[in-house]
């Protein structure tokens, strides 16, 4: 038996698997209600009556560079090996929380794809974006996937637009430093930027609330922004990454975020370039609607390493 998590910076998500091609037990666990990666671990076997689980991979929303892991926009941090000896002696593997998701897309089957514009996803680089509590990015060559910490890129403020521009002055004013991409296509961003807009006004409501509410003004710049900022994002990373093979959106804030409404002015933005304006034409875009996609792509791994 493998234990599937995919520990994000708000929830974690854990699963098992015994055959590397299903698996069973799922569970949601918010990461601030536990200490340690052990505890959320040892709560999950205890809670679903499981013992024998000595192997697991394990997707955590935090850069991995060798042995010691610390989360990003969480204070937990763990030790690999330390974690392996005490409750995975049989395997541990360990990888980027996007970078488990974006496995799921190395066997991606084509009806889980909505595209935006013309082109379909084909066998060249292709990236993976979702924006969530934060912002993620993991690139697919092959049959590889390439961690990324993208989302922390400094936005640049030239050639934003006047609302972009006071929003990224806004900031610097109120935090002392420049905003990365992360800061606005996220959670935290979307509350932000309406609360910004609506002059601190609705300080209560939710990023789920100001996305669902397109009739109120305030929202729906708040809206329209973020997708003019997503799509230039999306347009400068693929530039970076020559991702001809398709750039990928998913998570749940897309599902709100970007409606076939806004499609072709988003696709528009993307494809604003005055050098590379036909190359990035050409580049298919899409939205990637996997359930459980942490599960599927640690099934993936599993399958390819563990079994």
């Amino acid at each position: 038996m493998i234990l599937l998590a995919d520990l994000g910076a708000t929830n974690a998500r854990f699963s098992v698997t015994e055959d590397c091609n299903t698996f069973r037990f799922d569970a949601t666990y918010p990461i601030d209600n536990f200490h340690s990666i052990e505890s959320l671990c040892l709560a999950y076997f205890e809670d679903q009556n499981l013992d024998k689980v000595e192997r697991a991979i394990i997707g955590v929303a935090a850069p991995i560079i060798g042995d010691s892991v610390s989360f990003v926009n969480t204070d937990m941090r763990f030790s690999i090996e330390q974690l392996k000896k005490n409750l995975f002696p049989k395997g541990l593997f360990v990888l980027n929380d996007l970078a488990l998701q974006a496995h799921a897309i190395i066997d991606l089957n084509s009806n889980a794809l909505s595209y935006i514009g013309e082109g379909k996803i084909s066998e060249g680089p292709k990236i993976l974006v979702s924006p969530g509590t934060g912002l993620g990015l993991a690139g697919i060559v092959g049959q590889e996937v390439i961690a990324t910490e993208a989302g922390h890129i400094n936005i640049p403020v030239k050639n934003l637009g006047s609302d972009l521009t006071i929003m990224i002055t806004r900031f610097i004013e109120e935090n002392r430093r420049s905003p990365t991409y992360e800061d606005f296509l996220s959670g935290k961003g979307i509350i932000y930027f309406h609360s910004v807009l609506a002059g601190y006004q609705d300080p209560n409501l939710t990023s789920e609330e100001i996305l669902s509410d397109r009739k109120d003004k305030y929202c729906r710049s708040t809206i329209d922004l973020l997708n003019n900022l997503l799509a230039s994002y999306l347009r400068y990373v693929t530039l970076v990454w020559g991702s001809y093979g398709g750039v990928l959106l998913s998570g749940s804030i897309i599902e709100s975020l970007l409606l076939e409404e806004d499609y072709e002015e988003f696709r528009r933005v993307f494809e604003d370039s005055e050098t590379m304006g036909n190359f990035m034409k050409k580049i298919p875009l899409a939205i990637l609607r996997i359930p459980d996609i942490g599960f599927t792509g640690g099934l993936h791994i599993a399958k390819t390493y563990m079994k």
